[in-house]
């Protein structure tokens, strides 16, 4: 994208979000045996140990997230009782290491050991920067170096399944819907940044998120033998459809699934507070009792509004008030109901 900001092809119509559209410690998962099974209702329901949210880079929204409040983003993360943190990660894309702002990295890496959070670090690229494949790896593997250890899940660039896919008039659920013009190209960006958080950091954990329905790009990567350790569910819509896509993924060989991505579609752009909260709790309880054991986690999509972004639905996911200045406002009713679903668990 242009603006960097998330387009999200759903077959439903395009949305937009905060996390680029492209593209941690514990042991990589053993390689298995696989066969896509038909969707079956789990047997054992999730057990939810991960409490995620998502937030952003200053070079995603310097008015919201400004590098200088870093420290304070994850401050306010673990006063919400947060496990996790999802964030952007730029790939440098300077030639000399030396030349790198390494601070806001260090902050945010530094201040989550403090506060005992663990990271996502969603990894992505400069789309404007044009350089051969082997020198993308050799900059992911240059970032993944300097914390390696400390980073237990680096996200393969972000819902590539948008990139991917034929088009608007599909629900994304067959290999079919991927054609090699549009996939092709994405598995070589996907290949490089994975092939240079491994090569950095053979503790971390690589993750793959999809949106909506699209289950079917996770076939066609698992027939080119990608071999991502997590898949990981963006999701903004019905509990019944989330749990059955949750069936799908979980025929498939990873060890673990996240839903990378939680909250009402369009934030309370037009939906009340209450609504928003309730349809957090719901998807929560949904999860509890009914998605596969595989469900480890859950990141609720975000922290804090962005006033700045260019369509009114990006603005209102947050789950606290943020003014035109970037002022922190009032916590939203959904801040303390998933505060009290984490503090309960």
């Amino acid at each position: 994208m242009a603006d960097g900001s998330g387009d999200r092809v759903t077959g439903r119509g395009v949305g937009r979000r905060g996390f680029l559209v492209g593209a941690g410690g514990v042991a990589l998962a053993a390689a298995v045996p696989w066969t896509l099974a038909a969707p079956t209702r789990a047997a054992a329901a999730a057990v939810i140990t991960r409490w995620g949210v998502c937030g952003h880079a200053p070079f995603i929204d310097s008015t919201s997230y400004p590098s200088s409040s870093a420290a304070d983003q994850l401050r306010l993360a673990g006063t919400l009782g947060a496990t996790d943190y999802r964030v952007d990660w730029k790939i440098p894309a300077q030639s000399d290491e030396s030349s790198i702002d390494w601070s806001w990295y260090d902050t945010v890496v530094s201040t989550s050991i403090d506060a005992g959070i663990e990271l996502m670090a969603v990894l992505t690229r400069d789309s404007d920067v044009q350089q051969p494949e082997s020198w993308w790896q050799e900059r992911t593997s240059l970032l993944v170096s300097r914390y390696a250890g400390r980073i237990p899940y680096y996200q393969v660039l972000n819902e590539c399944d948008g990139s991917a896919i034929s088009g608007p008039d599909v629900d994304g659920s067959l290999a079919s819907q991927y054609p090699d013009t549009k996939y092709q190209p994405v598995l070589e960006r996907m290949r490089t940044v994975q092939a240079g958080v491994r090569a950095a950091d053979s503790h971390a954990r690589t993750v793959v998120n999809i949106t909506w329905k699209h289950t079917g790009f996770l076939e066609r990567l698992r027939s080119d033998g990608f071999g991502h350790d997590v898949m990981g569910l963006d999701w903004y819509w019905t509990n019944a459809d989330m749990l059955s896509v949750l069936d799908t993924m979980n025929g498939f060989e990873q060890d673990e699934i996240l839903v990378t991505e939680l909250d009402i579609d369009n934030g309370t752009q037009s939906a009340t507070e209450t609504a928003q909260a309730d349809y957090i709790s719901s998807a929560v309880a949904a999860l509890r009792s009914s998605a596969p054991s595989k469900v480890h986690g859950v990141y609720v999509y975000e922290l804090l509004d962005q006033p700045d972004r260019d369509t009114d639905s990006q603005r209102h996911y947050g789950l606290v008030d943020v003014a035109a200045d970037g002022t922190w406002g009032a916590r939203k009713q959904a801040f303390g109901t998933y505060s009290g679903i984490i503090h309960a668990s």
